[in-house]
């Protein structure tokens, strides 16, 4: 046992110096996380020197411990005087403890309001631009239902209407102005050219054009509130209408003639009238609309939510027509409807041009992670910036419906590329149509190059090809795209300082901006704003499942004259608690990157990491790198928890009140 106490003390000893005795494992620079790893025989050797010295302890039982300790005499001696005096003291000092107490509860409370206020003020001042415009919306779809409520409830008689209707005629008419003007922001939010070149000018800064497709949804729902109130008015008002005698019904309105003298039933006002079939008409398309447009729904099911969204022709018109009765009043939906409804055609004017070319297919080829790579031809005079997206069609099926991908190819480059992710129905059938191994696909490159045998004349002339080929199928097929529309992360070019985050398959926008980067700074393509450095973080699971944008890094690496360019490669998928593979492989990057500063399993400078990154501490440290900057750009581009983590991350580091300001844009892949 006294050996055994000895032991342990030493034990302990050596454990006070390092009271931690933990070995770092992974990279604890540049943002990256600390990743500790147990020393076990320290934690084993400790456990053990408690073990022994509580059993010391506990082995002092009475069939161990001397008889002269068995019975012991206790006496107390009272003194009266010191004891009032120190039951005084005791009192003293708990006085002072509950002041200290009350004290410091009252301090927390200061500090957790002054903490709680710091978040709030940093939130609205960075949400600020959508907060306004929101409030700038609600305030006037209030105040358009209140203004009409206000003078069909009080100021108007309006052919006596109130009398009959009673407020139903007030909800109707209030939800129908704040419906109309929610209809035609409804127009505006996707006037997606409109807003590409709202980008270009000054006036952006002060419009949030990367929460346009949030603003949609917000006015969709505002309008569903509202339609859900127009109806129940309307359906007040005809039970009423139903209760009164026929002459009152002629006096009520001039544009409906009654015959004889029975009265109209509720079902007459629903189906027999055009306000009534026009709303029915208009409920049941609506709710086809929201019921696709759910975000389950969309995901699993995109052909039919592209489909049924096109029926907002049909229910614009419908609605035009729906107060052409006047049976309430005269229709007012026009003055709202008129000039979105100019814009919105001139914006798809806009994009006819684009839709109406197909466009040839140069290469094709099948990447890791059910990745396809498509370059196909550029159309003349076709611009666009790096970040920028376009929305692609394949002749091959579904024509028609165009899905959104991001350019991957840079502005001077003489193709288009875009880099698609096999996950919905529509991205399997392209990615399986290409496959080498598709029968299909390998008479397509056989009619290919059967093609640019027979010269230019086959291939420009479909009929003649038909005619005259051995493959008597139809062309091959080829690309329609409608774009290019602006993008979060095209403004890049903007900002001294930017950091740039990609996870999976959201490294695609970078794709260009970084080939771009490198080649505008070494031409003095962007000359108007002086950059210091861009910081560029990938995370992704493994490096083989993206082999081709190691690709992309690495001419990027080469074209970086001028060093602007620092990047970081973070790998998420490692063994489970560092175990001894993962252990060596870091110590051999770390190793290897020190001798040729190059990464052992890339061949890149860019720094590789082991596990997920602190984006906070990363920011922190750009932060205190450029202190004489006013603003850095932060864009992300990725799934949703990766957005999430670096808008949280933007928010903590912009609490410290400290420059630079810390701006994030991103986009969601999903």
């Amino acid at each position: 046992s006294s050996s055994s106490g000895g032991g342990g003390s030493s034990t302990g000893s050596h454990l006070t110096s390092q009271p931690h005795n933990l070995l770092p494992i992974g990279l604890d620079m540049k943002g990256a996380k600390r990743n500790f790893f147990t020393d076990n025989n320290g934690s084993l050797s400790q456990s053990s020197m408690m073990g022994a010295h509580d059993y010391n302890l506990m082995s002092d039982s009475p069939a161990t411990t001397p008889a002269h300790l068995h019975h012991v005499r206790r006496m107390t001696i009272v003194d009266t005087g010191a004891s009032i005096k120190q039951q005084a003291a005791a009192i003293n000092k708990l006085h002072e403890s509950t002041s200290g107490n009350v004290r410091q509860r009252r301090d927390n409370l200061m500090s957790r309001l002054s903490n709680h206020w710091k978040a709030l003020a940093t939130e609205l001042e960075e949400h600020r631009q959508d907060i306004v415009y929101l409030l700038m919306f609600y305030v006037i779809v209030i105040v358009l239902f209140l203004e009409r409520f206000v003078s069909y409830s009080f100021l108007s008689e309006h052919m006596d209407l109130r009398h009959v209707m009673g407020f139903g005629i007030a909800i109707t008419r209030g939800s129908a102005a704040s419906l109309s003007f929610c209809y035609a922001m409804l127009l505006l939010s996707m006037c997606r050219n409109l807003m590409t070149w709202i980008r270009n000018m000054s006036v952006r800064e002060y419009i949030p054009l990367d929460s346009h497709v949030k603003f949609h949804k917000i006015v969709a729902m505002t309008a569903l509130v509202m339609t859900i109130l127009h109806t129940i008015g309307h359906c007040v008002n005809f039970y009423h209408v139903t209760q009164q005698p026929v002459e009152h019904l002629r006096c009520l309105t001039k544009e409906m003639q009654f015959s004889g003298e029975s009265r109209p039933t509720f079902f007459y006002w629903i189906f027999q009238t055009v306000t009534g079939t026009t709303g029915l008409m208009l409920w049941i398309l609506c709710s086809i609309v929201y019921v696709f447009a759910h975000r389950q729904v969309r995901q699993r099911a995109y052909s039919f939510f592209w489909s049924t969204h096109k029926l907002y022709y049909l229910i614009y018109a419908l609605t035009l027509l729906h107060g052409s009765s006047k049976l309430t009043g005269s229709p007012r939906f026009w003055i709202f409807f008129i000039i979105p409804a100019i814009l919105f055609t001139i914006d798809k004017i806009m994009s006819l041009q684009a839709k109406l070319w197909q466009l040839e297919i140069f290469e094709t080829e099948c990447l890791p992670s059910d990745v396809i790579a498509i370059k196909f031809a550029r159309p003349p005079s076709f611009k666009f910036l790096s970040g920028q997206w376009i929305r692609v069609a394949c002749t091959a099926f579904r024509p028609h419906e165009f899905h959104a991908f991001t350019i991957t190819s840079a502005p001077q480059d003489d193709y288009l590329s875009v880099h698609v992710r096999a996950q919905g129905p529509w991205t399997w059938k392209l990615r399986n149509l290409f496959d080498p191994t598709n029968l299909e696909y390998q008479k397509m490159m056989a009619k290919k190059k059967w093609a640019k045998k027979s010269g230019p004349q086959a291939v420009a002339n479909g009929k003649e090809l038909a005619v005259h080929s051995p493959f008597h199928d139809k062309l091959p097929p080829r690309i329609r795209i409608e774009g290019p529309f602006g993008g979060g992360n095209q403004d890049w070019c903007k900002y001294e300082v930017a950091v740039m985050i990609g996870g999976g398959i959201g490294v695609t926008p970078y794709a260009s901006i970084l080939n771009d980067l490198v080649y505008g700074t070494s031409t003095s393509r962007y000359s108007s704003v002086n950059y210091k450095k861009v910081y560029f973080i990938w995370i992704c699971p493994s490096h083989r499942n993206f082999e081709w944008f190691i690709d992309v890094l690495r001419e990027v690496e080469k074209k970086d004259v001028t060093q602007l360019l620092e990047m970081h490669i973070f790998i998420t998928q490692f063994f489970h608690k560092f175990d001894l593979r993962t252990t060596m492989l870091y110590i051999c990057e770390n190793h290897f990157q020190q001798i040729s500063n190059r990464s052992l399993f890339t061949g890149l400078k860019a720094i590789n990491h082991f596990g997920r990154p602190d984006i906070a501490a990363l920011l922190q440290q750009v932060q205190n790198k450029h202190s004489r900057v006013s603003k850095v750009g932060v864009f992300s581009c990725g799934p949703k928890p990766l957005t999430k983590s670096v808008t949280e991350a933007c928010e903590k580091v912009n609490k410290r009140r400290k420059l630079p300001f810390f701006l994030h844009q991103y986009e969601n892949f999903s």
